[in-house]
């Protein structure tokens, strides 16, 4: 069994949870409020900044020029389709977000961006194997339910359905197989599963 896939083994529980979440549950049945899906826009915008920042470190630590293109690639993808996305998804949705959106959902950048500081190239790879897994999954299954609201809702599910995604998805994956073996599995399962309740929060943070 490859280390991403004993990964996703032993945080199970936890990514089971997060697929349960109230966000995925409302966007895939079509009943998410306008005022949550503003605030989701406005929170979720602030932490592709960090996505794209952490991907951006991995570029500088990669260990070998494979890495190194699989982590341009992302930081292209996420500061052009998916900031295009959020000017038009702002720009279309009926209601503004609430001011303070962003701080009540702090958590997930500060967790991301902490794991990094201890544990740099490693727990970047890991971090983002858990946020992408998340999302993979959940918009996958959104997509194919057909129960999300057409519009800008839609057109980020389905984002994060296709197969550029995908293909990111097992890029990460290889790039966490790839990690030195001195890097204990129990530290990659403690940001990982740490990353998966950062969202957990993070999305929850839309409905307070």
């Amino acid at each position: 069994m490859t280390r991403s896939h004993r990964l996703l083994d032993a945080c199970a529980a936890t990514m089971g949870r997060a697929l349960d979440m109230r966000f995925a549950r409302e966007v895939g049945q079509g009943t998410i409020g306008d005022q949550e899906y503003a605030d989701y826009l406005e929170i979720e915008a602030s932490f592709v900044a960090t996505a794209a920042r952490l991907h951006g470190l991995a570029v500088w630590d990669a260990p070998n020029w494979t890495a190194m293109e699989r982590n341009a690639r992302a930081v292209h993808a996420l500061t052009t389709e998916q900031a295009d996305y959020f000017r038009a998804a702002r720009a279309a949705w009926p209601v503004q977000a609430r001011a303070e959106a962003v701080q009540r959902a702090g958590i997930l950048s500060e967790f991301a961006l902490a794991a990094a500081r201890e544990g740099g190239y490693p727990a970047v790879m890991t971090v983002l194997f858990a946020a992408e897994s998340l999302y993979l999954t959940w918009c996958t299954r959104a997509h194919k339910e057909g129960g999300v609201p057409s519009g800008p809702v839609a057109d980020w599910v389905a984002l994060h359905a296709d197969e550029a995604f995908r293909k990111g998805v097992d890029a990460l994956a290889q790039e966490v197989d790839a990690l030195p073996a001195d890097v204990p599995d129990e530290l990659l399962v403690r940001w990982f599963g740490g990353m998966l309740e950062a969202e957990i929060a993070f999305h929850d943070a839309v409905y307070t």
